[in-house]
């Protein structure tokens, strides 16, 4: 906890309170290509105006949509930009990416408006920021360099292994990638580093002992285990400091200098050293899905492995010495039983964080990695090692060539097995999945007697008795920007816009086992955009300060609204479905009778108030209904987070349970929720109606 709250404070990142337009002046730290001749850049912020913001992000990511040339590392740049915060979890429980931005030093993310000005160059900088720059600088003239050579997504799949730049890999093999359970290729994680630094030491050793004389004067296995240590530095250097790419680092500096100081490499001391070594520079990273399944899928690897040689060499023992038929054969069947089981133990020991965090499993990732393994291991890697070392001399483009055809193979393989039906989906995971199947890993891991099976048993059981429960289902969904409301019934949403975020509703999907979305009824009406008080029998009856509000639209126009939307011909549906009024107004009922509402314009705000139980109105200055309808505005939405409504069979809200995503804002990566830009203060959001119907 100690080392937690050091890293956060230490790193005190500004996140972005709420979007916005401004003009930002910068400096480029570093960036990435996100397709053809489109880039995207991290700005160290040197300034904002117009409007200039009181509370702004030290740190901003930003696409150059239009093609344009790259921008160097170290310009000063200025432009008209759209920033906006990161998102929160869309559900409650589910990620929230503002804890990753945060602990990235990222305070908002967003697009320039056309291309930025270039003011100049930095002014003198430390010789920690030149090296820093330096390394950023390479790093895109490589990843340049090979999209190049290679053009299309077999080069930028290329460039992602060697530089960790991925965006320029296309949407549909980005994908199918995910699908098939490859996408772990495309990082720079423990596989990519392991087979670097296992070629350049295996290779590095074989020609040291093939020169004569070498092997008698030199101790060859720590001299290649030293240039392998040299080898993965450098692929650390150019590979952006990514939070994989160094935990992957640490692991194999780990493991090889073992070797300088005769220690076994591949043992648990050295894993969990690596571990200790991670958690004291990087806390946070222990909550990521990355570093849990990568420590999950070694160990389990170990521990197999271990069991594995040990049967080995009781084998062993009765083979005949010399080479024949039958030694062949068993060879290749020991490398082939090695690459299947490796697959194998692998996708079991992650399967259990896949669940938790992704609420989904890979159908045929085993089938994939199976085909693809080879690939990697023996053209992939090899020919990508060979060519970083020969492109200071000019003679990397055969090599990357070759590189690129293996990907393209593999690429082949991930677009076919996703067309065999991609992923699982297997719900919102109970809370105990996490630490009870963790639990069972670890034992099995450590243990090296019979009791080790004990903790196979609790990791089996754990993953099968989530699996047979049903996912917990509310009756209503609603996005933390409040646009997107979905009223649940059975495995069908029926949502209130006619193009839901696939971003959100994906995880929607997932976590909740969706399985149909339900449009919703659409009509247009034309109403006035009159700003004159309403007529005194009008329907508005929220309050600002205890003042009536100013309303536009006549009793006719409220009358025409309600003809479109049929609002007393809406009865309880066992599938509901919202009607509403294009940019106006939503209104649907759930099988236990509640109405809700969602409004887009806030002049319909007070009637909403009197037709609806439950009112959701993203710019409303309204704090209550009278009617005792439930009022979610976007100032709480933006405090609380997406929103679960249990109705519990009744259409009022005296049993309904609630939950919300974000039960309290003290988290550092969630202080910019309670900012206030017009007081330029931290306010805390009076929810008592919210507080009332949170689930205890």
């Amino acid at each position: 906890m100690l080392l937690a709250r050091f890293e956060s404070d230490r790193l005190a990142t500004i996140i972005l309170d709420s979007p916005v337009t401004t003009t930002v002046t910068g400096v480029v730290e570093r960036r990435e290509a996100v397709g053809d001749q489109r880039w995207r850049y991290v700005l160290n912020i040197l300034e904002t105006s117009g409007p200039k913001l009181k509370r702004a992000p030290e740190r901003v990511a930003l696409i150059v949509r239009g093609k344009t040339d790259p921008l160097q590392t170290g310009a000063v740049v200025r432009g008209r930009a759209r920033l906006t915060p990161p998102s929160g979890p869309a559900l409650p429980g589910l990620s929230d990416f503002s804890f990753p931005a945060y602990f990235d030093g990222i305070g908002a993310t967003g697009f320039f408006y056309g291309s930025p000005e270039i003011l100049g160059a930095r002014e003198a900088i430390g010789v920690w920021q030149q090296a820093v720059q330096f390394a950023f600088a390479l790093r895109s003239y490589v990843g340049d360099r090979i999209r190049q050579l290679n053009p299309g997504d077999e080069g930028a799949f290329a460039a992602a292994i060697v530089t960790d730049e991925r965006r320029a890999i296309s949407p549909t093999v980005v994908e199918a990638l995910r699908s098939s359970g490859l996408a772990h290729i495309v990082a720079i994680s423990g596989l990519n580093m392991a087979l670097a630094a296992g070629i350049f030491f295996v290779g590095l050793r074989t020609v040291l002992v093939m020169l004569p004389g070498v092997s008698a004067r030199l101790p060859v296995k720590k001299v290649s285990a030293f240039g392998a240590l040299l080898m993965v530095t450098a692929y650390y250097c150019i590979s952006g400091f990514g939070v994989s790419a160094e935990r992957a680092y640490i692991m194999m500096a780990i493991l090889l200098i073992a070797i300088l100081f005769n220690r076994p490499s591949l043992s648990m001391h050295n894993i969990a050293l690596a571990a200790l070594v991670i958690i004291v520079l990087h806390p946070s990273s222990v909550m990521g899905a990355s570093f849990q399944m990568s420590f999950a899928a070694t160990a389990a690897l170990l521990a197999c492995y271990r069991i594995w040689a040990d049967r080995a060499h009781e084998s062993d023992q009765a083979l005949v010495s010399g080479i024949s038929f039958r030694s062949l054969l068993s060879g290749v069947s020991r490398v082939l039983g090695g690459t299947l089981m490796t697959s194998l133990i692998g996708g079991l020991a992650t399967a259990v964080f896949s669940i938790a965090h992704f609420n989904q499993l890979t159908a045929y990732g085993l089938a994939a990695n199976l085909a693809t393994m080879p690939i990697i291991s023996l053209i992939v890697m090899p020919s990508g090692l060979i060519g970083m070392l020969l492109m200071p001399f000019g003679l990397d483009q055969p090599f990357f060539m070759i590189m690129s055809l293996g990907l393209k193979l593999v690429i082949a393989v991930a677009l076919e097995v996703a067309s065999w039906g991609g992923n699982i989906e297997t719900g919102r995971a109970a809370s105990w999945l996490l630490p009870v199947a963790t639990a069972g890993l670890i034992i099995f891991s450590l243990l090296r007697t019979r009791l080790r099976w004990f903790g196979l048993v609790i990791l089996v059981a754990s993953v099968c008795v989530n699996g047979l429960m049903e996912p917990s289902r509310p009756d209503l969904v609603i996005a933390e920007d409040g646009r997107m409301v979905a009223l649940l019934s059975g495995t069908s949403a029926s949502v209130t816009t006619e193009r839901p975020s696939e971003f959100v509703f994906k995880q929607w999907k997932n976590a909740l086992g969706l399985e149909e979305l339900v449009m919703p009824a659409v009509t247009r009406v034309d109403v006035g955009k009159r700003e004159a008080a309403p007529e005194s029998n009008g329907p508005v009856t929220g309050t600002v300060s205890g003042k009536t509000p100013r309303h536009a639209l006549t009793s006719k126009e409220i009358a025409l609204i309600d003809r479109a939307l049929a609002i007393d011909q809406l009865p309880p549906l066992q599938m509901p479905r919202f009607s509403c009024v294009k940019n106006l107004i939503c209104i649907g009922r759930s099988p236990s009778g509640a109405r809700v509402t969602i409004v887009s314009d806030t002049r319909l705000t007070g009637y909403a108030c009197d037709k609806s139980d439950i009112v959701v109105v993203s710019g409303s200055p309204f704090t209550q209904c009278r009617s005792g309808a439930l009022l979610l505005t976007g100032s709480k939405l933006k405090q609380t987070g997406s929103i679960e409504i249990w109705f519990n069979g009744q259409p009022h809200p005296g049993s309904w349970m609630l939950e919300s995503a974000l039960q309290g804002n003290e988290r550092p990566w969630q202080l910019h929720r309670l900012y206030d830009w017009r007081t330029n203060t931290f306010q805390q959001l009076d929810d008592d109606p919210i507080r009332r119907l949170r689930v205890q």
